[in-house]
């Protein structure tokens, strides 16, 4: 009893990190001591879960993700709970690599739970590395292996705390570049940067940072930006943002970039970034980290920022079907099926005489016709206006586009 308690207060030392867990135990904490007593400590309403990696791993393996879908499963019949994750390694390597390793694989979890429709506002985490093993003796790999982890421990809901009284504004200080400012663009965008940096470009200037923001389907379209991958798959559009600054110069320490979308645009795209690769194609940029945060109602997209430039955050449409279309008007250059609601640009292919588009789950689809003189677009072709279908606006097996469709 004496270690599962102090399991407890070691657990609600961890979730300092959260703002209203560390109100809520800071307000318990001051009760108790009025009363005398110690801190009641949280109680666990489900069996802790450990989540192993192999070795300098952070992906989750099969065995592992049935575990999880277990722990889903447990919460189900819960009303109210708050989830930790602290993320583990073994004393292979220095402090600083495992440190970022356990960060991966806590990273890993919670992206997965998200991905389940989890809450993030009920889930906290925090990063050891390698010191706090659950083996301190590594004398074998079994024991190293017990320490490549990811705990997760539910615990009942803290009561809220009653209001504290707001204390005294502090007294001016000197600014010493450690707090950071953010600063709103609109339409949900958001830059947080370091206040020195903040106050160096913008001590002259009220715009000093701007943000043009492509988000709609034709201004992504008639952007100039590619439009395909290098295999030929299209994109679902989150936006195309320009990023401008005082100057044009770079940050001097790394700020991040955020932007509130609605949930169908999370749901329906595993979102990164993207650049160009030659003038014709998007590949994904590995080195920007892009992470979400979810509400009930929208999700929050985080990225790091250093300089100014163009940010594609967009993801690869599906390829579960496909569809044919002939030209008979003998005018085509290019053919892309697209959707509105969540901008999506698929390009076609051509083979031979016929054009090929992969496909998901395309609803309301329209096609966008660049004419031959690689000028002229011809937007929102009508798919039933070039073959009757059975259900409006889903793609079929073979359309044929004659000239009469061709409505300039």
């Amino acid at each position: 009893m004496k270690i599962r308690c102090f399991r407890f207060v070691l657990l609600l030392g961890l979730m300092g990190a959260s703002i209203a867990w560390s109100q809520t135990t800071t307000h318990k904490s001051a009760t108790a001591k009025s009363a005398g007593n110690k801190p009641k400590p949280p109680r666990e309403i489900a069996p802790a879960v450990q989540i192993y990696f192999d070795f300098n791993k952070s992906a989750l393996k099969k065995g592992e993700i049935e575990k999880l879908e277990k722990l889903l499963e447990d919460l189900k019949s819960k009303s109210e709970y708050k989830m930790m994750l602290t993320g583990h390694t073994d004393s292979t390597g220095n402090d600083d690599y495992n440190m970022q390793l356990s960060k991966q694989r806590v990273d890993e979890v919670y992206e997965w739970l998200m991905e389940k429709d989890i809450d993030t506002s009920v889930v906290g985490h925090v990063y050891f590395g390698r010191s706090k093993p659950r083996e301190k003796n590594e004398g074998d790999e079994e024991k190293k292996a017990k320490n490549r982890r990811v705990e997760i421990t539910v615990i009942e809901k803290p009561e809220p705390p009653p209001p504290i009284p707001l204390p005294p504004p502090p007294l001016p200080t000197k600014d010493t570049c450690v707090k950071d400012t953010t600063v709103f663009i609109g339409q949900g965008v958001a830059i947080t940067l370091n206040r020195c940096d903040y106050f160096r470009m913008c001590r002259n200037s009220s715009s000093c940072v701007s943000i043009d923001r492509k988000s709609d389907l034709e201004e992504i379209f008639e952007s100039g930006t590619p439009l395909k991958t290098q295999k030929g798959d299209g994109f679902n559009w989150a936006g195309i943002y320009n990023i401008k600054m005082v100057g044009d110069t770079c940050l001097k320490k790394p700020a991040s970039f955020s932007v509130s979308l609605d949930m169908e645009t999370y749901k329906k795209s595993k979102l990164s970034v993207y650049k160009p690769k030659g003038e014709d194609y998007l590949e994904q940029d590995k080195s920007v980290r892009v992470s979400m945060s979810k509400t009930k109602d929208n999700i929050k997209v985080t990225l790091p920022l250093k300089c100014p430039g163009q940010i594609n955050l967009c993801g690869v449409t599906g390829k579960s079907k496909v569809a044919a279309f002939k030209d008979k008007s003998h005018e085509i250059k290019d053919i892309y099926v697209v959707t509105y609601e969540l901008p999506t640009i698929i390009p076609a292919t051509k083979k031979g005489s016929k054009w090929y588009v992969n496909y998901g789950n395309i609803q309301d689809g329209k096609l966008f016709l660049v004419l031959d003189d690689g000028e002229t677009v011809v937007k929102d072709v009508d798919l039933n206006g070039i073959r009757k279908t059975k259900t409006k606006g889903k793609l079929r097996k073979k359309y044929k586009i004659k000239a009469k469709h061709i409505k300039r």
